[in-house]
């Protein structure tokens, strides 16, 4: 297997585990309290957050999927990038306390953003 292939496919599988942990974990099987109050840090009611965070955990998933099954090409990958850096920057503008946490979303979402950024140079153009 050639270097750059090796390398895609650990970019590939860590990214879309990323998504699907994070879709599943913190927001399906919870949903997760830190969640909920990202979610209410938006001005929602409990309900609504709630809902967000299924409806989110499962865009996660299919995001995760995609890479998975699409991750010759671009698309899962760039929308990795945009999301992971629009979600950071929600929650540095809405929710900053938790950019203090542990295992937080500065040092996870930029490393998936770093990641996709490998994927994207290791891939065969197509």
């Amino acid at each position: 297997m050639a270097a750059n292939t090796l390398v895609l496919q650990i970019c590939r599988f860590s990214v879309a585990f990323v998504w699907f942990y994070q879709g599943l974990v913190p927001k399906i099987l919870g949903p997760h309290r830190d969640e909920l109050l990202m979610n209410g840090s938006l001005g929602m009611a409990e309900a609504s957050a709630v809902n967000l965070a299924y409806v989110g955990g499962s865009l996660e998933i299919l995001l995760g999927i995609g890479v998975l099954v699409f991750y010759q090409q671009r698309w899962p990958f760039l929308v990795t990038i945009a999301a992971m850096l629009g979600l950071w920057l929600c929650v540095a503008v809405y929710s900053p306390l938790f950019l203090l946490a542990a295992f937080n979303p500065t040092t996870v979402n930029l490393t998936v953003v770093a990641l996709s950024v490998i994927a994207l140079l290791a891939r065969k153009p197509i």
